[in-house]
């Protein structure tokens, strides 16, 4: 149940403004204003909608224009997710980061990005970015120890169970969503 239960609400309506505020490792903050989907003591979940298609920079899949991204942030895990369907709603692939410091908020989330990202394709395939990246940043002391262990972390529970992850969001999807 979304924490904002009154009927006819703009949360209720699916145009509540929603900050996604990520912290790098670098010190830089990034904010994107999403739309809040669901929000409850276990997970909050948002929408992004690419108007005009692309992404970030070295997505390993296209885009098209109409496409969403729902966002997945759990207080409580060590990962968050993310599920882009095109604007024919297939999906297109899932996104997992390695993250702490999870905050939510009656108006946005908040975390520190862990370096580590996994792509997961609807083929199944499973595929870690940016470990050298991680190395880099433990060796030079951008990133704690602790912190470092917490994207190991991660990395063993998306590689273990990401299946399990990923069937879990399709049905909290169309739950509060309604895709098939």
């Amino acid at each position: 149940m979304r924490k904002d239960t009154t009927a006819g609400t703009a949360a209720d309506s699916g145009v509540f403004p929603f900050r996604e505020r990520k912290r790098k490792v670098t010190g830089e903050v990034l904010d994107y204003e999403t739309q809040l989907v669901h929000q409850d003591a276990q997970v909050t979940m948002v929408s992004f909608e690419m108007k005009q298609g692309g992404g970030p920079p070295r997505l390993p899949i296209e885009v098209p224009a109409g496409s969403v991204s729902y966002g997945y942030f759990w207080p409580r895990r060590p990962f968050i997710l993310y599920r882009w369907v095109g604007p024919d709603g297939a999906l297109l692939a899932h996104r997992l980061d390695a993250v702490t410091e999870v905050r939510v908020s009656a108006s946005g989330v908040e975390y520190r990005d862990l370096v580590l990202d996994w792509w997961a394709f609807p083929d199944g395939t499973l595929i870690e970015e940016d470990r050298d990246e991680l190395e880099d940043a433990l060796a030079a002391g951008t990133i704690s120890t602790k912190d470092a262990e917490r994207a190991e972390e991660s990395a063993r529970l998306v590689f273990s169970r990401y299946r399990h992850i990923i069937d879990e969001v399709e049905r909290l999807e169309r739950r509060w969503v309604g895709r098939r």
